[in-house]
């Protein structure tokens, strides 16, 4: 996909805001064996971000980053991904987002993957997803 951008209008007054934290270095706890990945997305029209929430044995996981990301493609598919060395082991969420592995379960090509737009074409536009992730080694 390409965008061309002509010119930036304000829709308000401007101020700077903090840097974002770099969780790049972030690695999962050591001791953590498997946990669970819940997004809630919003795909209403507008700018929303995915909301992420993960758990290990009822207890919450931070920084999110260091056991998840995601990504979203040009042709709308949403996918998950595992922190380093753990491995998708279940997909599940809003059956109409057509929640599913992209590759054989628990293997290391594997990602949740998730069609939001089909989701949206049924009417559903706020959609609980998620997985869980174990640890490959």
């Amino acid at each position: 996909m390409y965008q061309d951008v002509q010119g930036i209008e304000s829709v308000g007054e401007c101020s700077r805001q903090p840097l974002f934290p770099d969780y790049s270095k972030a690695r999962p706890d050591k001791a953590i064996r498997a946990y669970r990945v819940d997004m809630h997305v919003n795909y209403e029209p507008g700018d929303h971000p995915i909301v992420f929430r993960l758990t290990s044995a009822g207890k919450e996981l931070r920084p999110w980053q260091a056991y998840a990301s995601y990504y979203l493609t040009g042709g709308f598919v949403l996918y998950g991904q595992c922190g380093d060395d753990f491995v998708v082991d279940r997909v599940f969420g809003t059956p109409e987002a057509h929640p599913g592995h992209f590759d054989d379960p628990r293997s290391s090509g594997d990602m949740a993957m998730f069609d939001p737009e089909s989701a949206a074409a049924a009417g559903k536009k706020d959609l609980q997803l998620g997985y869980t992730c174990v640890r490959n080694r």
